[in-house]
């Protein structure tokens, strides 16, 4: 049976959740958005995880245990470990990349990087609320 490199994905958008996945980030992105119809339907934003990443307040280990290939050697799509609360008990440090994915399933990786923009009093922004707190 094939092995697979297990993931930790945060959902941000539409919902916020916690899920264990053994696909790539790319292909986790359009299983998300088109993939199943259990799923969401639309825009989608998520975060990759540092896998090492753990909290007293998810049961990673036990999710990850049950993230195994299916009977017929599939990869183990989606496994939620929680869907209540996610954001504000995963540490800011945790977060390796961000996700943008479009409906028809096409994802957009944003790396990290040193916040460098100049905040001129006046400039006219725009914003999207994401995730509200």
């Amino acid at each position: 049976m094939a092995e697979y490199e297990k993931h930790l994905y945060m959902i941000v958008f539409p919902i916020n959740a916690l899920v264990a996945s053994q696909l790539e980030p790319e292909k986790f992105g359009e299983h998300y958005t088109m993939g199943s119809a259990k799923h969401f339907s639309g825009k989608v934003i998520f975060a990759e995880l540092d896998i090492n990443f753990r909290s007293d307040y998810f049961e990673i280990e036990k999710y990850l245990g049950l993230t195994v290939p299916h009977s017929d050697g599939s990869p183990k799509k989606t496994k939620f470990i929680s869907s209540y609360n996610v954001l504000e008990h995963v540490e800011l440090s945790a977060i390796k990349k961000l996700f943008l994915c479009t409906r028809n399933g096409k994802v957009l990786p944003i790396e990290p990087a040193e916040y460098t923009a100049y905040n001129k009093p006046g400039m006219i922004r725009i914003y999207q609320e994401i995730a509200p707190l």
